[in-house]
């Protein structure tokens, strides 16, 4: 329970695309695609991906500082 706070709190330093990307991506039963992502945001597979691994990186900071 704590932890699923810890990351409901850690999600609130994303902005609104890269919570949308990490959620479609990661916290989804079916996840997205990065071709229907980057179709949909009209940028390349690459960026939806540096995106994604950038919000992870956040989480995980934001996390760190938590602890």
């Amino acid at each position: 329970e704590q932890r699923k706070d810890l990351l409901k709190n850690s999600i609130k330093v994303l902005n609104d695309r890269e919570r949308e990307i990490l959620y479609s991506r990661r916290l989804n039963d079916n996840p997205t695609t990065l071709e229907d992502l980057s179709k949909k945001y009209k940028i390349s597979r690459e960026r939806v991906r540096q995106i994604e691994e950038k919000a992870i990186e956040k989480i995980q900071k934001q996390i760190s500082q938590s602890s």
